[in-house]
């Protein structure tokens, strides 16, 4: 059987963790550090959309507390 059209990609919440700003912080800095490792290598691999999201529901979360 082949499969027609892309594969199915679900983002959204589909894991909620309680992180301390520090934490945020810190992992933040690590999303960021791997994503600008894919921009400079030209990586188009499946984990760089998911480290986006990760990115930005980090951002939205640390705005939103202070």
């Amino acid at each position: 059987m082949a499969r027609f059209g892309p594969g199915t990609v679900i983002i959204g919440p589909v894991v909620h963790l309680e992180l301390e700003r520090i934490e945020a912080l810190e992992l933040m800095g690590m999303v960021l550090a791997h994503l600008n490792n894919a921009e400079a290598a030209g990586d188009l691999s499946p984990r760089v959309p998911t480290l986006m999201s990760i990115r930005d529901k980090l951002a939205d979360g640390l705005r939103e507390q202070q």
